[in-house]
């Protein structure tokens, strides 16, 4: 495993990146949903707490006032807890919605709106003792328990400090009121809340900081890695290979076809075979609308006889155009000349046809 992790030394590449995304496995720290929950669990309860102990009191007092009476029968008695409960949620429930969205906020923050099926699917290796016993004394799991025994021990000295500070307020507090007595609870509890909530925010930052830096180190790559992967992108050379053939036979077939529109087949006479097609005032110059050679050529003069389109052998002029003009391609400025010379042959042996024709 050393020499695995030591030979990881390139960063990660986008589509690892991606892949690692779409497995679910992102930088991630509970520690952050956890900090924030409580924060806004803190605010909300703090923006709507006299409101909140005021509705409560109201309620008690209605209860109360409700339960006394001597004509309390069952279905009244439901009625009464009914609207215990309506109260008390009036209560709860704001605060249950503000910690809700800050948990669910502070996970998108975290690693943006993601839904993975991959993490619910089954996995036997997450039941495994072997596996278990893997996690828990791994570089992570050793991580996790210092994490908690810092925080634990923490809090229980913030405890134990705020407490020291409000013993003398709590001793003077014996001969006290229940709501002088319940004032200073609740106080001294959201003073205790507000520090936990400060510690546990510098702890969150610090293991985040911690998950990304291990999240990087997990998705380092080693050099053939990288390599395998670029080959990956490019394609499998086979694949490539097949793609390109079918690529070529769909040419060599709407090649063939276009035969039928050529003005004429250029051959030299047995390897080659190129047709030529020109349409005056709609082209600039003769196009090569086919061209092969060995068997290629072979198809297209049995498609020019086929169609009746000349088949005319030219050597020079056969090599020339196949190593020259691509298929779509014009022909060149110096084969202008050549090429007129044949076409005003077949343009001449065209009209004589039609003229032999109407004579007859």
């Amino acid at each position: 495993m050393a020499e695995d992790a030591a030979s990881r030394t390139e960063d990660p590449t986008p589509r690892r990146r991606e892949e690692a995304r779409a497995d679910g496995r992102v930088p991630q720290s509970a520690e952050i949903t956890a900090a924030t929950v409580l924060l806004a669990a803190l605010v909300a309860t703090w923006r709507s707490g006299d409101a909140a102990v005021g509705s409560l009191r109201e309620a008690m007092r209605r209860s109360l006032g409700a339960v006394a009476r001597l004509d309390l029968t069952p279905a009244a008695l439901g009625d009464i807890l009914h609207r215990m409960l309506q109260d008390v949620a009036t209560v709860v429930v704001p605060i249950l919605a503000a910690t809700a969205l800050a948990g669910l906020a502070a996970t998108v923050a975290q690693i943006g709106f993601q839904v993975s099926g991959k993490r619910l699917l089954p996995d036997a290796g997450k039941i495994s003792p072997a596996r278990g016993l893997q996690r828990i004394f791994s570089t992570k799991g050793l991580f996790d328990l210092a994490k908690a025994i810092v925080k634990i021990a923490l809090i229980g000295w913030l405890a134990w400090k705020l407490v020291g500070a409000a013993e003398d307020r709590i001793i003077a507090l014996s001969g006290a009121a229940p709501r002088e007595i319940l004032a200073l609870a609740g106080r001294e509890i959201a003073r205790l809340v507000a520090w936990a909530t400060a510690v546990l925010v510098v702890l969150a930052a610090a293991d985040y900081a911690w998950q990304r830096r291990q999240h990087e180190q997990s998705l380092r790559m080693s050099k053939s890695e990288v390599k395998d992967e670029a080959r990956q992108a490019e394609g499998d050379p086979k694949i490539k290979g097949r793609l390109k053939r079918a690529y070529q036979e769909i040419v060599k077939a709407r090649s063939v076809a276009e035969v039928a529109t050529a003005d004429v087949v250029i051959t030299n006479p047995i390897h080659l075979a190129v047709a030529l097609k020109y349409l005056p005032g709609r082209m600039g110059a003769p196009k090569v609308v086919a061209k092969g050679a060995e068997g290629m050529a072979q198809r297209i003069k049995d498609a020019a006889r086929a169609h009746g389109v000349p088949i005319m052998e030219r050597r020079s002029l056969a090599r020339a155009l196949f190593r020259t003009v691509p298929i779509g391609g014009e022909i060149p400025a110096t084969l202008y000349r050549a090429v007129a010379e044949i076409l005003a042959y077949v343009y001449g042996l065209r009209q004589r046809r039609v003229a032999g024709g109407g004579g007859g």
